[in-house]
């Protein structure tokens, strides 16, 4: 890895920290779920970066992929299970990371057991180790008493590309792609009081562009938006779309110019928690940099 790339990396990550601290600070209940999304992705702004998708926030059994509408009308709830993904990149290198929150405190077990198997993850990944061994230890490393989400994983991350082609299962695999020096990886064990298995729920607001023809000058200028986002996932609260707009949105989705990521949900109900950390592998004499992390 370059040492230009890293500081890129790097300087995402610390970013990414501030917000970290931000989703703790304004996630309070009957806190509107906009407000909360748009004041980490402000933050990361304010800071002279992007973020590199909508700030998700999946609530109990939503594992992922859930960011609040422009209309958005959900309220965090102090018993609440609230997964917090943020992301921020600088020209393309990118910092992802995600931490459980709780105001109850009635999972606190839950959100503690996954942030130890994290940091435990975090302690064995190093150049030299395989995809499978690491997704063999985070399994064992998940107390009997909870179900490891067996069809989430964490993933390579490339310039621009959040989810670079390798991914980085959490239970035992024979996948024996070594993980190299240089390498920067997300690492995200989900844990559940469910079964440990992932559905595709109702269509959530992000959004990502896939190419394809469009004929609509409306549809056109629209797209023209989008490639801003230089491929990165990104919400429709960020475009303030007028009615024709919104329209023409959904002909984009339609015509496969866009996709439409879905809700993830667990499959019996259950809760879940996530942690995640990105780690640049063995790039500081041979020990990792956890860009994500004081």
């Amino acid at each position: 890895m370059q040492e230009e790339t890293k500081k890129k990396y790097i300087e995402a990550g610390e970013v990414v920290q501030k917000a970290r601290k931000e989703a703790r600070k304004v996630a309070e209940p009957r806190t509107n779920l906009k407000v909360i999304a748009e004041e980490v992705e402000g933050l990361i702004r304010e800071e002279g970066l992007e973020p590199a998708f909508p700030v998700n926030l999946s609530i109990n059994d939503e594992a992922a992929h859930y960011s609040a509408a422009p209309d958005e009308d959900r309220e965090l709830k102090s018993s609440d299970v609230l997964k917090v993904d943020i992301g921020a990149h600088k020209d393309g290198y990118i910092a992802d990371t995600a931490l459980t929150l709780n105001p109850s405190g009635e999972h606190r077990e839950m959100i503690e057991a996954s942030e130890k198997v994290l940091e435990e993850a975090l302690g064995f990944v190093e150049p030299g180790v395989t995809v499978g061994e690491l997704g063999t230890h985070i399994q064992n490393s998940v107390p009997d008493k909870y179900s490891v989400v067996r069809n989430l994983t964490g993933h390579y991350i490339d310039q621009y590309t959040q989810h670079a082609g390798v991914s980085i299962p959490n239970i035992s695999s024979a996948n024996t792609h070594v993980i190299e020096k240089g390498d920067s990886i997300a690492i995200e064990p989900f844990i559940t009081t469910g079964s440990g298995k992932i559905k595709n729920g109702k269509k959530g607001n992000i959004y990502i562009q896939k190419g394809g023809k469009v004929r609509g000058r409306t549809e056109r200028k629209l797209l023209k938006k989008i490639k801003d986002f230089e491929g990165l996932p990104f919400s429709s609260r960020w475009l303030n779309l007028n009615a024709r707009e919104k329209m023409a949105l959904k002909k984009l989705d339609n015509a496969g110019a866009v996709k439409h990521y879905p809700v993830l949900k667990e499959v019996e109900g259950g809760m879940v928690a996530q942690s995640e950390h990105t780690v640049l592998v063995g790039v500081d004499d041979g020990e990792n940099i956890v860009t994500t992390k004081p």
